[in-house]
């Protein structure tokens, strides 16, 4: 079948009480040990981790230990919550200390779970890192689980994106942090690029448990974390260009393939262009801007969707998370195109900055000396967990038998013939008060959906990227009588659906009703996503069903041309032809799983070979912080030994070698952008792209290397003969303003297209 339809055995590891002899006899010497502590004051227990962090101060390890902590956690959070926690939080918990990413299902109690190795591995006094999905349930859990630990004598902090440093800092400096990993990653940057050691807000990183684990390490490490500064403005408008491509007319001035990833002005669009800006040809050297400005603004208008990519709020342009729905309020597309969108919706175009430095999600992670992390749908990624961080998966088993009954899904020739069975549904469901969650792809299908709901007389509330703000309400709520949600991806991920909602005396006629029932409106690429929205339902042994309606004009049919390769005889199937049909479609899904983790391991392979030069430059880098560095590369250029330098003379030489490494650096960034446009091209020269692109960075790299060394001797022998002088007028000047972002890389191009040409190995 070639390449395409090769797959890589999983790595999972299923675990239970049953069949895991280790794993039942550490449970039952935890709840042992625990039973000895019951009658202990609680200023026994506070002596009692008095005595373990000393312990773990002496021996330089907490493994241990693990036992006597586990059950001085378990016995706090029965005095301090009033829970109990369950023995598959405790199995979870003995995973998470041993660097696992723990499958556990919607509902489990992750949060508690986190709270035992994060007990267990603070002691050490190095910090530890809670990593959450977004700043709201980094608040939440840290207030919610600070009662044990500040109880067990432990510091709690959290921090959120729009936190003072110095507020930053003291959160850091806590035993446990909750914040979200894109925080963290972006502090990292910050202080890669500080100019004296106070501005270090971090410390070194010791232990991070990160929750929504697949969400964080999978989806969010293909999008750089970047650091930006001094504004560079474009020689041309984007208002303007933006105007000219509105007027532009499809198929007559411009055209796009067939996949629709790319757009390009036909003969006649070009020669318009070329009167209007009054230019010769558009393709000259010196009219290569205005082109490449003219391609951005064709982009946005054609290939970017407003409530599908991003949305518009409070004039400005928002992108929306292909995997969540969520909005990425820090996330921007680069090399302009975030400008070429901003003018196509009219708002205020914001600073185009110079990139000052950036790393890879999955890279910032080997800062930690030890990571884990815990979702509800992990198995299905254990290869690029294994392939990107090395991390085994392992399945815990859920507190009580999942009761959901997950439907076959209905398939439908037209979208049309879809929502009118999904509306038949939905009303006979709502006449015996079923609650009912519809997740849908886009922010525009949920509105169309809702519409369509109200017009045929059915109330429901919508929870998408526009009223995100409200997403823990709005789910909190999801499970009440008679209440309808459509939500996009996003679907509450860290809030649990309750039966009967906040009213527990409502849950009886929810369950008689038949619990949450969960509908979906597509099919994804990744059954990751198939399964998140399925697991809203059966929590915690709670009835419910799940019910996905897809048909073949549907977005993941139409992407990859998959109605143009199924077979015929399937594109009309009836019933005994279903569920061939259904084994085509996950079988499609995996072949694009297959895809998408040759992609993260190509990504991943490519940034390796950037970030051994970064953390060299880097290292090199931070070591000027030191007076002493300073001094001596002062020596080496005066050539005569200084023992001590006036604190001026320090301060402008350290600015000034500072200022040459971030420069360097930061060209160094730009040379490999251009380079990796083309490196894929090689392939066609039969050579190796990773082996080119490798000789072209290493290369560059010892240049920059070269031309700091030298501008370092020129301005120190300047600055020694000219010590009065100011550094702004010597060129050298910090950015006057840093922001960070996410680049949301290649938004259109299809990295994973595929030919399905042959269905015989489906038996059809």
């Amino acid at each position: 079948m070639g390449k395409y339809f090769k797959f890589k055995k999983s790595r999972k590891n299923d675990i239970s009480i049953s069949n895991h002899k280790n794993t039942k006899h550490l449970i039952s010497k935890i709840k042992t040990h625990c039973q000895l502590i019951t009658n202990y004051s609680d200023g026994e227990l506070r002596q009692l981790s008095s005595k373990l962090k000393a312990e773990v101060a002496t021996a330089g390890d907490s493994t241990n230990i693990m036992i006597e902590a586990y059950a001085l956690v378990y016995e706090t959070c029965i005095r301090k919550l009033k829970i109990t926690p369950y023995d598959v939080q405790l199995i979870g918990a003995v995973s998470l200390h041993s660097g696992k990413i723990i499958e556990m299902p919607t509902g489990e109690g992750k949060t508690l779970t986190a709270v035992f190795p994060a007990f267990l591995n603070a002691l050490s006094g190095k910090g530890v890192h809670v990593l959450t999905f977004n700043d709201y349930l980094a608040v939440r859990d840290a207030k919610w689980m600070s009662p044990i630990l500040n109880f067990l004598g432990l510091s709690v902090g959290y921090i959120t994106g729009d936190m003072e440093n110095n507020k930053r800092k003291e959160a850091y400096n806590c035993d446990i942090t909750y914040t979200t990993a894109k925080n963290v990653g972006f502090d990292y940057l910050s202080s890669s690029i500080a100019y004296c050691k106070e501005d270090i807000i971090h410390r070194p990183f010791h232990y991070a448990i990160v929750d929504e684990a697949d969400a964080i390490l999978i989806d969010e490490a293909r999008n750089p974390l970047v650091l930006s500064g001094e504004v560079g403005k474009s020689n041309y408008d984007f208002a303007p260009i933006a105007k000219f491509v509105s007027e532009l007319e499809d198929k007559s001035d411009f055209d796009t393939d067939e996949f629709k990833r790319n757009v390009y002005l036909t003969e006649k669009g070009i020669n318009k262009a070329e009167r209007l800006f009054q230019v010769d040809n558009l393709f000259d050297e010196n009219s290569i801007e205005l082109l490449s400005t003219i391609n951005l603004s064709l982009q946005a208008r054609v290939l970017l969707k407003r409530n599908v990519d991003y949305i518009v709020r409070d004039n400005k342009v928002l992108l929306v998370d292909e995997f969540t729905g969520r909005i990425v309020s820090d996330r921007k597309w680069k090399d302009g195109l975030q400008l070429a969108v901003e003018a196509k919706e009219k708002v205020k175009l914001q600073a185009d900055g110079k990139i000052l430095t950036m790393i890879t999600m999955s890279h910032f992670f080997e800062k930690y000396n030890k990571v884990s992390g815990m979702t509800a749908t992990a198995s299905e990624s254990s290869e690029e967990f294994h392939t990107l961080y090395n991390l085994e998966v392992v399945t815990v088993p859920s507190n009580k038998t999942c009761l959901r009954v997950d439907e076959p899904n209905l398939i439908f020739a037209s979208k049309s013939e879809k929502y009118d069975a999904l509306l038949n549904d939905v009303q006979n469901r709502c006449k015996k008060g079923q609650p009912i969650l519809i997740g849908t792809l886009t922010v525009d299908e949920s509105e169309q959906l809702a519409q369509m709901l109200r017009d045929h007389g059915i109330s429901c509330k919508i929870l998408n990227a526009k009223n995100d703000a409200l997403e823990a309400e709005i789910i909190s709520e999801a499970g009440k009588f008679g209440a309808v949600t459509i939500s996009t991806n996003m679907a509450g991920r860290g809030t649990d659906i309750l039966l009967g909602g906040k009213d527990a005396s409502e849950k009886e006629k929810v369950v008689n009703a038949g619990g949450l029932y969960v509908i979906s409106t597509n099919l994804h690429e990744s059954s990751r996503i198939d399964n998140q929205l399925r697991g809203r339902a059966g929590r915690q042994g709670d009835i419910g069903s799940s019910q996905f309606y897809i048909s073949y004009k549907d977005d993941l049919m139409c992407r990859y041309n998959l109605q143009d390769t199924l077979p015929k005889k399937l594109i009309n199937a009836r019933k005994n032809k279903i569920e061939k049909t259904q084994e085509y479609f996950s079988h499609t899904q995996r072949v694009i799983e297959g895809q998408m983790n040759e992609l993260s391991t190509m990504h991943y392979e490519y940034s390796s070979l950037i970030e051994k030069q970064r953390k060299i430059h880097y290292d090199e880098r931070q070591a000027f912080l030191d007076d002493g560095a300073v001094i001596d590369r002062i020596n080496s250029v005066n050539g005569r030994v200084i023992e001590d330098c006036t604190s001026e003379i320090l301060v402008k030489a350290r600015n000034i070698i500072l200022f040459q490494f971030d420069k360097f650096w930061s060209q160094h960034i730009d040379y490999i952008s251009e380079v990796k446009e083309g490196i894929h091209l090689l392939r066609y020269a039969k050579q190796n792209p990773l082996r080119e692109f490798q000789k072209y960075t290493d290369t560059n790299f010892k240049e920059i290397a070269n031309h700091i060394d030298f501008e370092l001797k020129e301005g120190i022998e300047f600055l020694l003969k000219n010590s009065n002088m100011n550094l702004e007028d010597m060129g050298i000047k910090k950015p006057s303003s840093t922001w960070t972002y996410i680049i949301n890389d290649n938004p259109f191009e299809n990295k994973y297209e595929i030919s399905f040409t042959d269905s015989s190995y489906l038996g059809f």
